[in-house]
């Protein structure tokens, strides 16, 4: 019997531990970091690229990447980094996992394997993987007072797809100079922070029992097909593959 897959899931951010998913090559917003638990695995920059066996690897945000698990369980830490702080570069053969900081982090994903991690662990396992392997990618610093409220504003008023106009308003800022600042805080720009919004209660839809069609209505998308590629474009693999995990997430920062 398959081990099972886990699926924590936060605004920006993601962590899945379980049986590797062979990828096709692809990109996305988000920095990713995996690590192979039992054995190797192998990876490629591209799909003319030559295949490299590696047991961890850092890829920067949009860099093309594919993945070739050959049975292996897998954790992979997916982040979208305020754009300050984008200075990762990709590291096919990283070495955070032999840093004698990543053993609380390796105890975390040993939890998540038996299915007794639980979300509020598992985020501090998350910033303490990020510690290990992106230490120049953190900022000490927390949100913009600004940018907070207009998130907190977005959390209180779920269901909603708040404009930029509306939003900048809340918080005293022209337009342009809020969306420049949103992404700049961020990471990301308004309209894909709402998408992650809308990835959470299609999440949650499926976690509550909804098929995927149901569950990508539920969030909003206008079909199984839209949400099918916006998971895919997010973590590289295609949203029928929640319904072989346990899930836990969190609305609200």
């Amino acid at each position: 019997m398959a081990e099972p897959a886990s699926l924590f899931l936060w605004h920006g951010r993601a962590l899945i531990v379980g049986p590797g998913i062979d990828s096709t090559p692809h990109a996305h917003y988000a920095a990713q970091i995996t690590l192979g638990l039992d054995q190797p695995f192998r990876v490629r920059l591209g799909a003319s690229a030559p295949w490299v066996e590696t047991r961890a690897a850092v890829f920067a945000p949009n860099q093309q990447h594919q993945l070739d698990c050959g049975g292996s369980i897998l954790a992979h830490l997916f982040v979208e980094l305020p754009q300050r702080q984008q200075t990762v570069a990709t590291e096919v053969n990283a070495g955070f996992h032999a840093l004698p900081d990543f053993q609380p982090v390796r105890a975390a994903i040993d939890a998540a394997r038996r299915g007794v991690l639980d979300l509020d662990t598992a985020a501090h396992a998350a910033q303490q993987w990020l510690c290990c392997a992106l230490p120049s990618a953190l900022s000490p610093y927390g949100y913009d007072p600004r940018i907070a409220r207009a998130l907190e504003w977005i959390a209180s008023h779920p269901g909603t797809t708040p404009s930029g106009e509306l939003l900048a308003a809340q918080v005293h800022l022209s337009e342009s100079r809020f969306t420049h600042l949103f992404r700049q805080q961020t990471g990301m720009s308004l309209s894909r922070y709402l998408l992650w919004l809308r990835l959470f209660e299609g999440v949650a839809a499926v976690a509550g029992g909804d098929n995927m069609t149901s569950a990508a209505h539920r969030a909003g998308f206008a079909d199984l097909a839209h949400m099918s590629r916006t998971f895919r474009s997010t973590f590289g693999v295609v949203p029928s593959a929640l319904h072989k995990m346990t899930i836990a997430f969190k609305q609200k920062d």
